[in-house]
């Protein structure tokens, strides 16, 4: 049992088995973990993906999760709003207090990578994104009605396009209006990102001039 005062163990449980979950942590906030995300499922972690994440925080630490050597990634877990129903505590794991022994270190030392993961369920998987230490403040965030349908359409949470639009990775944009953001970075000037979502819409994050409000919308909301 957990003990008073004690984060609890959650594990990002798959909906609809019995036994099948891709990371564990312990939950410092109702939408944090900090523990260990597997990556090496449904296949072995891509290594510029890993090359990624060394570029972005430095040092980074693979643990085995499974008998067969399927790796885990130590980390930071920021769970989608919609994607916290399905965490789920794990006392019938036989491992549970191995387990929260292990993970019990990193609430002292936590670890530098933090990813943005939410259950997809077209692909009956959990998916994470890189969340880059952010470049500017987004001031008061707002989404367009036809922005928050298409990203329920899509099964993607905002925060998943907000952190990479704040880290500075302005998704699909011309090389021109990269280097307008990185010029309006430095000098304070109105910043544009562009993603296309798994359904194929396309969606803008704007941030005024001032840093005061950042907008999700679709471009012909423009």
């Amino acid at each position: 049992m957990t003990r008073h005062g004690e984060p609890p163990l959650l594990f990002l449980w798959h909906p609809g088995t019995r036994d099948r979950f891709s990371g564990y942590g312990l939950a410092t906030t109702p939408y944090q973990l900090i523990g260990i995300l597997m990556v090496d499922r449904p296949q072995r972690a891509d290594p510029a993906w890993l090359a990624e994440v060394a570029r972005t925080f430095g040092a980074y630490d693979l643990v085995a999760m499974t008998r067969m050597g399927e790796r885990g990634l130590v980390c930071r877990m920021e769970i989608a709003e919609d994607s916290v129903a399905h965490l789920r505590p794990g006392l019938a794991h036989p491992l549970v207090r191995e387990v929260r022994a292990a993970l019990r270190p990193l609430l002292d030392h936590p670890p530098a990578v933090t990813l943005a993961v939410a259950w997809n369920q077209a692909h009956g998987c959990w998916a994470s994104t890189i969340i880059k230490p952010p470049r500017f403040p987004l001031g008061q965030i707002a989404a367009t009605p036809g922005a928050l349908h298409a990203l329920a359409e899509a099964g993607q949470a905002p925060m998943e396009l907000i952190a990479r639009h704040q880290a500075g990775d302005w998704g699909e944009v011309p090389e021109e209006d990269t280097q307008e953001n990185e010029y309006s970075l430095e000098h304070g000037f109105r910043l544009l990102s562009a993603y296309t979502l798994q359904t194929g819409v396309r969606l803008w994050l704007i941030t005024e001039a001032d840093r005061s409000a950042t907008t999700i919308l679709e471009p012909e909301d423009y």
